[in-house]
């Protein structure tokens, strides 16, 4: 293949949490990506646009549609902003980059001058995927260390539940709907079917059948799969909740308890 007028697909995609954080938005990659391919006088194909979506799964419309119209020969190259736009996983990326061999299409980066029609390229490619891959894997042990401490803490790592509300980061009993709640367990103990108690309250039976099952109700947090202490009050007598609703062992709340 030659670069000149090479036909080149153009790959961008941002994630509203990405978008708000870090600036990188569709229009500002596709801008970069354009003045790259004019730059190197590449014919621009197409422009596959993915917003709003996460790069940990390649089940993305555009990727789809992009993979679509390789399978039918429609480029000779895919540009990319930075290459995490397309995928943050290596074994996808790597994986990706086989097919892309087997087609002689090329797999180009406008800020990390990726070009895998030469070796060195394809080398630093796939050492950068691997530093990509660490880096997410660093940040997943972080966010879990945070919310091992907020569990150590008696801390509730959710939304506030009818019942209650937030203050000053705590959760505190909400006195205008915890006589509801009160209510609530006080009938479905004494044997009253949940349609009666759905109907006297105006709530679903769905969501009836989530707050009997809460056991942030107890004073308790659950967490990961585990029942843990919370340092918040109870509004339900813990005996009540646990005779509808055999409680799991209680975990003691210790942060080596979750560091292995």
């Amino acid at each position: 293949m030659v670069e000149n007028k090479l036909k080149t697909a153009i790959y961008v995609r941002v994630s509203t949490d990405e978008q708000a954080k870090e600036g990188i938005s569709i229009s500002a990659q596709i801008d970069r990506c354009q003045n790259y391919c004019k730059a190197r006088s590449w014919k621009v194909i197409n422009i596959y646009t993915d917003a709003g979506y996460s790069a940990g799964s390649m089940k993305r419309p555009a990727v789809q549609q992009l993979f679509q119209d390789l399978r039918e020969n429609k480029f000779e190259n895919i540009l990319v902003y930075k290459f995490d736009r397309f995928s943050r996983n290596v074994r996808d990326l790597i994986t990706f980059l086989d097919n892309l061999k087997a087609q002689e299409v090329n797999f180009t980066s406008v800020t990390e001058n990726i070009d895998t029609t030469t070796a060195m390229g394809e080398a630093f490619f796939q050492m950068i995927g691997v530093f990509a891959q660490l880096e997410r894997g660093m940040v997943k042990e972080r966010v879990k260390l945070a919310f091992d401490k907020k569990i150590s803490d008696g801390e509730s790592l959710s939304r506030a539940p009818k019942g209650y509300m937030y203050n000053n980061g705590k959760l505190i009993v909400d006195k205008k709907n915890s006589n509801e709640i009160k209510q609530i367990f006080d009938m479905r103990a004494a044997g009253i079917h949940y349609k009666i108690i759905s109907d006297k309250f105006n709530i679903p039976i769905s969501t009836l059948y989530n707050i009997i099952k809460n056991p942030t109700y107890a004073g308790k947090i659950k967490y990961n799969g585990e029942i843990y202490e919370g340092t918040h009050s109870a509004i339900i007598d813990p005996a009540l909740f646990n005779n509808l609703n055999p409680l799991q062992s209680i975990k003691s709340n210790t942060l080596t308890d979750w560091v292995s």
